[in-house]
């Protein structure tokens, strides 16, 4: 039953003028109310206290539920069906009904058995009061809300073993608006240990940001990349940098996904960020200590950048020496590895990987990049201006299904391209400027090339599509 529906019974109860006459007697058998077969007919307790919050009338409910027949609990103090700690609550209630009954909630009291057990009772209530303005006593009734109080037990149970669970990961949960700044709302306590501030110095913080503690060289290409994610809704996996409150840097791998109401809205972003610094120098140092990846027999990415490097040096000593940096970034590629097997995933990125190199001269360099992006250093006197026709080759290659038995995989490449280099930029920031323009192709659509000239960096990129 409602508490409306308990309010309205209290009130029925009150305008009884049998219940009300009943409440100046001294309760003996024979005064019984009349209306006592019916209420006994309910489940709900009817119960009328005197003025000190005592029972003096309840019906047959009350013995069903509590074990206590009319007599006895005339006869029995409060602190006999009444759970001591709940003692003082029952007449604070019984008061605020007399003294402000419309703005007093129903409450849930624990009650005893005559066996000493624990019921719960939500207990609604009105006041009669006299002509001269005398409480007599109270008319209400109690309802047995255990099966709603276990499941809410079981509920804040399951809630704070949830909390606690979050709280142990290795790592941070987080919950943030898709902004720039990447407001969180919501942050474990695993934020303090990777990034050196508690959550609270985060959540909804103007001063102070998450975005703020993305190494900048990341930041453009961990947004981009969020928000293909999003426009495709699919999860991402970003792995970036991150400076702690202490000054270090680490490397971080966030997995996540846009969190959408029924009607589509993104409503925010979920997900769980850990500290893979360890691993990625791990990787790196595997990576150094091989010149050709095993899988693809392409230049590892140590390699790929020591070329790029070298590309760097000629470009300072020789102002006339062009080249282009390109990143090919596939687009179906990351839904595709979810399902593939190694070894079919394996051959599909060799296969990529050779229609690439027959786009390529012999003095360019491909390595695989990341698991779905291939990094490409063109080099030719006329580098900066066939650098689109290059891509939109790449692009046309790519256009022919990647077979595997019975499988067929097609694929689309988004591509970004930095030209115009002025040698003074860094290897790493170049590969990073590449990867963040073949984001922003994707962001606008699928296989569009992304153009970005370093010596006009202030002009807007060129998007075309081939």
């Amino acid at each position: 039953m409602s508490t409306a529906q308990i309010e309205v019974l209290t009130e029925l109860l009150v305008e009884s003028d049998e219940l009300a006459t009943s409440l100046t007697s001294e309760f003996c058998p024979g005064s019984t109310p009349l209306v006592a077969p019916l209420v006994d007919a309910i489940d709900i307790v009817v119960f009328v206290t005197g003025p000190n919050g005592s029972l003096r009338y309840v019906n047959a409910a009350w013995t069903r539920l509590t074990g206590f027949s009319l007599q006895e609990t005339r006869s029995l103090g409060r602190s006999a069906y009444l759970h001591p700690q709940d003692e003082e609550r029952w007449l604070r209630f019984l008061e605020a009904r007399q003294h402000d009954p419309q703005r007093t909630a129903a409450l849930v009291l624990r009650f005893l058995t005559s066996s000493g057990k624990t019921v719960h009772l939500e207990a609604g209530a009105q006041a009669v009061v006299a002509d001269n303005g005398r409480c007599m006593g109270f008319v209400g009734t109690l309802f047995d809300v255990g099966n709603r109080v276990q499941a809410e037990g079981l509920k804040e149970a399951s809630h704070r073993t949830l909390e606690t669970l979050i709280n142990n990961l290795p790592g941070l949960v987080y919950r943030c608006r898709n902004d720039r700044q990447w407001t969180m709302e919501y942050m474990s306590k695993g934020c303090e240990v990777l990034t050196g501030y508690p959550p609270e110095a985060l959540i909804n913080s103007e001063r102070l940001t998450y975005a703020d503690l993305i190494v900048p060289e990341d930041r453009e290409q961990v947004w981009q990349n969020v928000q293909v994610s999003l426009r495709e809704h699919r999860s991402f996996e970003l792995m970036y940098r991150i400076r702690t409150a202490r000054g270090e840097e680490k490397w971080v791998l966030e997995r996540g996904r846009g969190n959408y109401s029924i009607s589509g809205e993104l409503l925010g972003v979920e997900g769980f960020i850990t500290d893979v610094t360890r691993e990625k120098h791990e990787q790196l140092r595997l990576r150094s200590d091989s010149l050709l990846d095993p899988g693809t027999c392409l230049p590892t990415p140590t390699l790929f950048l020591d070329r790029l490097e070298m590309a760097l040096r000629r470009r300072r000593s020789r102002p006339r020496d062009s080249f282009v940096v390109l990143v090919v970034h596939l687009d179906q590629f990351a839904k595709w590895r979810e399902s593939l097997g190694t070894e079919f995933r394996e051959r599909a990125l060799l296969d990529v990987g050779k229609r690439i190199e027959t786009m390529l001269s012999p003095i360019d360099s491909l390595c695989l990049w990341t698991d779905s992006e291939f990094a490409i250093l063109h080099e030719s006197a006329e580098a900066n201006e066939d650098s689109v026709a290059v891509a939109v080759e790449i692009q046309q290659a790519l256009r022919r299904p990647v077979v595997d038995g019975n499988n067929e995989m097609f694929l689309t490449a988004s591509i970004g391209v930095v030209t115009k280099p002025t040698g003074n930029e860094s290897a790493d920031q170049l590969v990073s400027l590449a990867s963040t323009a073949a984001a922003r192709a994707r962001n606008v659509g699928v296989g569009r090339i992304e153009t970005v000239e370093i010596e006009s960096l202030s002009k807007p990129a060129r998007s075309v599509r081939a």
